[in-house]
């Protein structure tokens, strides 16, 4: 059996919000900004699929329940890949469904946990083209009791150090459900993988919290719909330099960015990432923007704190590492700051009983509670430290009064730094240095040193070469120098300051404790504060482009009046449509046949886009809109091509429908667009009839779906009287292209054969260019022209050109029949029979 590689992840944990993604990753539709990163672990076995993966920015870690997930379609499993974008995956299975993670996960090589012992050179070469951001763990037995006693050895800040196995068990199983042996085998893995981070952070502290979710409560999209509606992509855009505006284009997320700081686009790209279907908590959102809306002088008081906070996960992933500066903990301490003051203005709000159900009544309550954790952090900071003087010596400070000992030692340390200082003026004086930058400190290191900023007063003093002056080390344009008299202070007074670090250590270690027991109930209420900022964006946009409060609801109902497309509107002006689907109109299935561009496309992006917002809690673009709640959103818009996809235009098409008619509910939005243009006209037509009767035939549990094409004449192959159906033509002049102008080109994939002279004048141009054809490559191949002898073979071979009359009908439309009787451009003879003579002259 092969062994897992020893990997090391703490580059990932190092990076944070740098998304740093190398060639390996599955090529997804990424967000505009860089989402928190995460660390993702996924087991699957026999038709079921559990998944947790690590939040790196919040120290979290999520555990999704099992759920059914059949293969190859694996629904779920790519959802959770575009949703969550990993940096790392830690994947557990048999072997087929390792085979199917390499096309889901775009890996290269195939994935396999079982290696012949024997033969080594397979072993190194599997192991050199496993991708670094990959861990293979075996699906056995074995490694599930290791999983699982990992997972019960885990200490949470809320279980008690002296807790036994018993006790443990039983608070985790207060938060997760141990019966899920997937779930168990995917948490423990992950688990065993953060062990292996190093020994910077310890596995205990890098979890702070466990959190469950279900997979009921979210709301499916693949990647192909995210890129067909452009809500994160812009590429599709039309280029905004040809309008005066941004060259990058719109989208939907860009839109709606209208945030203050670079920490609330993170938190407005999270929502926009994750839509639900969970109707309590839309509604919460829902009536969180309209709170804002009707309350726009709390609104700016909120954004006045909003835009101060930032990544709280990241500076106490720094504390916790011990590279925390006195600047991260300043940090630390601003953000508490604007934190409980943003929770006081919300608690100001508790009297209008309008804010009940919304983010704003949940952040105030908050500071209602005298034990809250924000107010006891933000104490303990202020007692402990003293920032002021840190940010001065550029270290990390004690507060004086805290602690007698340190008190005493510090005095001494202060005396020294004066003994230093005055000791060394005469020599610094001498090479004409300004003593304000001159700083002595004493270094765990190397002892008492004196740093000076590098500048080029400094270059010139000539220090560099100065023997009395010896480099200890260069770090951020700053010089630390040690001279005799430090060299003497080391060897005197060194035991003093090894005592006063240690001391310090211990005030910094206890603080440190205190402030990682509180910090998954701080990072609670950032939470919340980060979704009342992503909410304030949403009601920006919302009262600039008068968008509605959507009616969310259980039924499968389907109402927008005056719908709009979120960003053509903002292009040119703009048609806004109306849809109807409710209980007495059971049209299920709406199929809009138009031969010209009369914006089919638009319309379907437009619903997409509506029901969308309306599951992430935005306002919609419209005057009136009902939107039932959908589990998934499935869509046939664009297929973008590629070379390496290894799939022309029409088989990816094929691919869409496919997974569009296999995974589609009865609670899903259905969405084809001109499915079946990828090929001849009959093929594409017959598909396209097929996989619609095929949803009709789900009665009442087909889901609400919409079809566009071309195809005018579909409407005699469809069960018109079907009572799900509802077929709408539209037809535009035949003398007019779709630019508008006269075309020479004829179109065979989209001509309509209904009319029976359209019909003869595609067969007809068809043969002629057949002919064409083989005189061109007759020519080519003998080098000489045709004789006459083999044309007329040729075209006595082209069963078209055999039946003359008809010749005179493409030549002749019916309208110009008296034309044609005076036309002689064919003898045709008739013999006593009556039939028509072959014979032509040509």
């Amino acid at each position: 059996m092969h062994r897992p590689q020893q990997l090391n992840i703490s580059v990932f944990l190092s990076q944070g919000t740098t998304n740093a993604m190398d060639a390996d990753h599955p090529p997804c539709a990424a967000p505009a900004v860089n989402e928190a990163g995460k660390i993702i672990s996924l087991c699957w076995n026999a038709g079921a699929l559990a998944a947790s993966y690590y939040d790196i920015d919040q120290l979290e870690l999520y555990a999704i329940q099992q759920a059914i997930e059949p293969r190859p379609q694996y629904v779920l499993l790519r959802e959770l890949v575009r949703r969550y974008q990993p940096l790392f995956y830690v994947i557990s299975g048999p072997s087929c469904f390792l085979d199917d993670c390499r096309e889901i996960l775009g890996v290269p090589a195939a994935l396999s946990n079982h290696t012949s012992a024997s033969e080594s050179v397979v072993q190194n070469t599997t192991t050199a083209t496993q991708p670094e951001n990959l861990k293979i763990v075996e699906y056995s037995t074995q490694t599930q009791a290791t999983a699982r006693a990992r997972l019960l050895a885990l200490k949470l800040p809320g279980i008690s150090p002296e807790s036994d196995e018993h006790e443990c068990r039983t608070f985790l199983e207060s938060i997760l459900p141990f019966e899920q042996e997937l779930l168990v085998h995917s948490v423990g893995n992950l688990l065993l993988l953060l062990d292996t981070v190093g020994d910077s952070v310890s596995p205990a502290q890098l979890v702070t919290k466990i959190n469950l979710t279900t997979p009921s409560t979210q709301l499916i999209i693949d990647g192909p719909t995210y890129e067909a509606l452009q809500i994160f992509d812009t590429s599709r855009h039309p280029s905004g330099f040809k309008c005066g505006t941004d060259s990058r284009g719109l989208s939907v997320f860009s839109l709606f960015n209208k945030c203050s700081s670079k920490n609330s686009e993170e938190w407005l790209s999270r929502l926009m990432t994750q839509p639900i279907r969970d109707r309590i908590e839309l509604q919460r959102r829902h009536n969180t923007v309209q709170w804002l809306l009707e309350n726009v002088r709390y609104a700016n008081q909120f954004d006045q704190c909003l835009k101060h906070l930032s990544n709280v996960g990241l500076l106490y992933r720094k504390i916790l590492q011990g590279t925390a500066r006195n600047t991260d903990w300043k940090m630390l301490k601003k953000n508490l700051y604007y934190m409980f003051t943003l929770c006081k203005l919300c608690g100001l709000t508790l009297e209008d009983a309008n804010t009940a159900g919304t983010v704003v009544q949940e952040l105030g309550q908050y500071t209602c509670n005298p034990g809250n954790a924000l107010k006891h952090v933000l104490y303990t900071i202020d007692r402990c430290l003293d920032l002021e003087k840190g940010e001065e010596e550029n270290k990390l400070t004690i507060r004086a009064g805290l602690d007698p000992a340190v008190d005493r030692l510090r005095e001494q340390y202060d005396g020294l730094r004066q003994l230093v200082m005055e000791s060394s003026r005469l020599g610094l004086e001498t090479m004409q240095l300004d003593m304000a930058n001159i700083c002595v400190t004493y270094l765990p290191s190397f002892g008492f040193v004196i740093s000076t900023q590098i500048d080029e007063q400094l270059q010139r003093s000539g220090i560099f070469n100065n023997s009395s002056f010896d480099l200890v080390f260069q770090a951020e344009n700053t010089a630390y120098f040690q001279i005799n008299l430090c060299k003497e202070l080391n060897d005197e007074f060194g035991q003093l300051m090894a005592t006063l670090i240690e001391h310090e250590l211990v005030v910094q270690t206890r603080l440190t404790t205190f402030v990682g027991t509180k910090f998954p109930e701080v990072m609670g209420i950032f939470k919340q504060a980060g979704k009342l900022d992503a909410l304030l964006s949403f009601a920006t946009v919302a009262k600039m482009h008068r968008y509605v409060r959507p009616i969310v609801c259980d039924e499968k109902v389907l109402q927008i009046k005056a719908g709009r497309h979120v960003v053509l509107e903002h292009r040119r002006s703009y048609r806004s449509n109306d849809t109807n689907v409710d209980e007495t109109n059971r049209h299920l299935v709406n199929v809009i046949a138009a031969d010209a561009s009369v914006g089919k496309t638009t319309y379907l992006k437009e619903l997409a886009v509506i029901c969308y917002l309306a599951h992430v809690g935005s306002f919609v673009p419209a005057a009136y809109a009902k939107i039932p709640v959908l589990d998934s959103i499935y869509t046939r818009l664009d297929h973008p091509e590629s070379i390496f996809s290894g799939r022309s235009s029409f088989m990816s098409e094929l691919y869409q429908m496919s997974s569009v008619l296999q995974n589609a509910t009865a609670k899903s939005l259905v969405l084809i667009d001109e499915f079946g243009k990828g090929t001849n006209y009959l093929e594409g037509k017959s598909l396209l009839i097929g996989s619609i009767e095929h949803l009709l035939k789900r009665g009442a549990s087909a889901p609400i779906t919409f079809v566009t094409t071309k195809f005018i004449g579909i409407e005699r192959f469809l069960p018109t009287e079907h009572r799900y159906l509802l077929v709408k033509v539209h037809r535009e002049t035949r003398d007019h292209s779709r630019n508008g102008t006269n075309s020479d080109t004829l179109d065979v994939t989209s001509i309509d054969p209904s009319d029976p002279y359209e019909q003869l004048k595609a067969t007809y141009q068809l043969a002629s260019r057949a002919v064409a054809f083989a005189i061109m490559k007759y020519h080519q191949t003998s080098g000489q022209a045709p004789t006459t002898e083999n044309i007329r073979l040729l075209m006595e071979s082209t069963p078209i050109t055999r039946v003359p009359e008809r010749c005179l009908e493409i030549s002749h439309h019916p309208s110009r029949a008296a034309h044609a009787a005076d036309t002689a451009s064919m003898t045709l003879p008739v013999d006593p029979n009556g039939n028509l003579n072959e014979k032509r002259n040509i």
